[in-house]
């Protein structure tokens, strides 16, 4: 298999391209529907316009990839098709037009992880720095790629050329700023987590978490995939590149979805929901008080009077004194793309009800 034909890695790849898009396909009209409930809910329009740019990337790259596919399979007259020697000109429009969309949509997915962790972090500037300045390295090592491809010449290995020295480089600092990032954004749910766990059920905060995690975790496997099949100069390397542009939309539209669908709605969920008040104290950040007497809701509807705290797992995110004081986990877990649990945004609502 390390020894596969360019033009066969192409093939397979294309398949694999296909199935991808189908996936991608069967996604997209639930991450719209959401996407739309969310915009009327106040999200920013960042996001479906991320999305929009990276559904029509995804189309005309495998319009393109078909188009090449069929120039190199296709019978032309009498001559017999020579799948070889089309794709060794790496320097031809069509794929020019492949590679650049290829850089294109991962440096929007990039741009995505890196606005989530700057959301979830509350606006905290520092914390991006470092995965702001990969991101703009990624960039003029895109640019530097696709001058490299247009200067490639008919003849030349292309799993050993210059440009696939570039993309490498341009998907080590993707794989970075992935890693980077989910672990930014997987390290502060885990502190929210830490705390809500120890005045209340935190299912929230932890579904939240997994979703990261699994996301993350593929899209980085997918990587690096493609960063050690370049590096051993196997042509594999072409079979998992095809793919890349709906691989990436798949995982970002999961990412919605999931966090959206990914646990039962109804009777089921409302029961979990548990709205505690105790008095008036504080209990750390993310900790309402209240000197009103304390009101429980359970499934059986039964109130019981005491003094203590009103956890909302919706309101663990912020510390006083910090930028963004008063923004909760959830809204912040919103407005980047995620949600809650639903027994979690249910306390939230009653519990300011009552405020």
């Amino acid at each position: 298999m390390a020894n596969i034909l360019v033009a066969n890695a192409h093939l397979v790849g294309l398949w694999l391209q296909m199935l991808a898009t189908g996936a991608y396909f069967v996604i997209l009209p639930q991450c719209i529907i959401i996407l739309r409930r969310k915009l009327r809910q106040g999200l920013s329009v960042w996001l479906p316009a991320a999305a929009a740019v990276m559904f029509v990337s995804t189309i005309i790259d495998l319009v393109v990839e078909m188009i090449r596919g069929y120039h190199a399979f296709a019978i032309h007259g009498t001559a017999l098709p020579n799948p070889s020697a089309f794709y060794a000109n790496a320097a031809a429009p069509e794929s020019l037009v492949k590679n650049a969309l290829n850089v294109i949509v991962a440096v929007i997915s990039d741009m995505i992880m890196v606005y989530r962790t700057f959301v979830i972090w509350n606006m905290n500037l520092a914390i991006v720095l470092i995965p702001s300045g990969l991101i703009l390295a990624n960039i003029a090592i895109g640019i530097w790629a696709m001058w490299t491809l247009s200067q490639t010449r008919v003849g030349d290995v292309l799993i050993l050329a210059d440009v696939t020295v570039r993309i490498r480089y341009f998907f080590v600092l993707t794989f970075c700023v992935n890693m980077l990032c989910a672990s930014l954004i997987c390290l502060k749910i885990w502190r929210v987590h830490a705390l809500a766990k120890r005045v209340s059920d935190a299912s929230a905060t932890k579904n939240v978490l997994e979703i990261v995690i699994e996301s993350a975790a593929v899209y980085c496997a997918y990587l690096f995939i493609l960063i050690v099949t370049s590096s051993v100069g196997s042509n594999v390397f072409f079979i998992f590149l095809d793919p890349l542009p709906p691989v990436t939309a798949v995982v970002f539209s999961m990412l919605i979805v999931r966090a959206q669908t990914g646990v039962p709605k109804g009777p089921a969920a409302t029961a979990q929901t548990s709205t505690i008040r105790f008095g008036s104290r504080s209990f750390g950040p993310g900790v309402s008080t209240t000197a009103r007497n304390t009101t429980t809701t359970t499934t059986n509807t039964r109130d019981h009077a005491a003094a203590g705290v009103e956890l909302d797992l919706a309101c663990v995110a912020s510390r006083p004194g910090e930028e963004g004081e008063g923004e909760s986990v959830g809204d912040s877990v919103s407005r980047m793309g995620y949600a809650m649990h639903p027994s979690a945004e249910v306390s939230r609502d009653k519990g300011l009800d009552k405020v």
